[in-house]
């Protein structure tokens, strides 16, 4: 089972991937999160808007590389989730997923959390307006995924509900 999980900056994505691969570890499922993160592409080859390097951009990741770790891990493992802002932004890779999440929050919360987010110090506000347009341009879920169910990113999540998706779902 391949599972992906799109949604905005600072909406949970990572936890919730997290959260899911425990779950599927406790169901004894042999279970990994893929984060989008550990695919960019070396920086001369990622495109700079001002004087930083876009991260919020298709042609930061590497897809054909995520792709491929894809394949090879799901030869050792049941269960593999998939996450990152851009998660749905490659045909190719929405392909793959049997289930997507995609986790939501408001843009007044988004941009209360990415002001709190300094691990690269902190961001300017017009490289925050760019994320945010960014997302609205490369981030949401296509219309033709298959299984999506949308998470409130501002709430603890409901595990009874995923896991009845899930169950409804399963092939």
């Amino acid at each position: 089972m391949i599972i992906g999980i799109g949604g905005r900056s600072r909406s949970g994505k990572t936890t919730f991937a997290e959260t899911l691969v425990w779950h599927f570890r406790a169901e004894n499922k042999r279970a990994i999160a893929l984060h989008q993160d550990d695919f960019v592409k070396i920086l001369h080859d990622i495109p700079l808007i001002r004087d930083r390097t876009d991260w919020e951009t298709p042609e930061s990741i590497d897809f054909e590389l995520l792709r491929k770790a894809t394949a090879f891990l799901h030869q050792d493992f049941e269960v593999l989730v998939i996450e990152g802002i851009l998660a749905f932004a490659d045909d190719d890779l929405n392909a793959l997923y049997d289930f997507c999440f995609f986790t939501h929050i408001s843009e007044e919360t988004f941009r209360i959390r990415k002001a709190a987010d300094t691990r690269w110090g902190e961001e300017p506000v017009w490289y925050i307006n760019h994320i945010w347009e960014s997302f609205l341009k490369y981030g949401q879920p296509p219309q033709k995924l298959k299984n999506l169910m949308v998470i409130d990113g501002e709430k603890p999540y409901q595990m009874g509900e995923i896991e009845e998706f899930l169950r409804h779902f399963d092939k």
